[in-house]
């Protein structure tokens, strides 16, 4: 089950380009479907391209398939402290003020399935680390809005037990910030086709890492 976060109604993180998350998250999401279905995975996703759907909708619609994995696709900011605003195309729009680049991952502990959501987000952090990507470990910062706590600092996994699509799943579930679209790097690197792809294939191949199961149909 793939869950591309957030909605047109709630865009989340604006990017350094003026882009909303929304559109971010949708495309890869896209991508990333088309790519597993031709690595034989038999893939559904909690809503369609401009379609609102909230946490518990989501969920629902993970049990009601019966998944084995829930993979729920972001792309990252940072806190205002660590931000410069300013106008782009008549809107406001934010930029770090220092390199704020990589991907991070989140599991919930109160997911019933936890030690195969731990188990699922090691198999990402691996492939994407093989891919060249490094994860960003400002999520560990200890200021308000931050602070998580960072299970593995060199695969990137920090465990973010509150987090409402993850721990109301009844199967393992992941949540994966694939870039962040504040750092005019990161964004670059995250918008780039090429890259794409080869973030698409890394996913793809840490999914069939995971042990097989019945569930998988494969």
């Amino acid at each position: 089950m793939l869950d591309p976060g957030h909605t047109a109604a709630r865009p989340g993180a604006l990017s350094v380009r003026g882009i909303p998350e929304v559109q971010y998250n949708d495309e890869l999401v896209a991508m990333l479907a088309e790519g597993l279905k031709a690595a034989g995975f038999e893939v559904r996703t909690t809503r369609a391209p401009g379609e609102e759907s909230d946490l518990g909708m989501r969920a629902a619609v993970a049990d009601a398939q019966a998944s084995w994995l829930f993979l729920s696709i972001h792309h990252d900011s940072a806190q205002l402290q660590f931000l410069s605003r300013e106008q782009r195309d008549g809107k406001d729009v934010y930029r770090t003020l220092q390199p704020i680049r990589g991907y991070s991952l989140f599991v919930s502990g109160l997911n019933v399935r936890y030690p195969a959501s731990l188990q699922a987000a090691q198999a990402l952090g691996r492939r994407l680390r093989a891919l060249g990507r490094a994860p960003t470990l400002h999520h560990a910062e200890p200021i308000p809005g931050e602070g998580r706590p960072l299970l593995d600092p060199g695969l990137g996994i920090y465990r973010f037990d509150e987090l409402g699509v993850l721990k109301q799943v009844a199967c393992p579930a992941v949540l994966l910030e694939v870039g962040v679209l504040v750092d005019e790097t990161d964004e670059a690197y995250v918008s780039s086709p090429a890259n794409r792809e080869a973030l698409v294939g890394a996913i793809v191949q840490a999914l069939k890492d995971l042990p097989p199961t019945e569930a998988q149909g494969r």
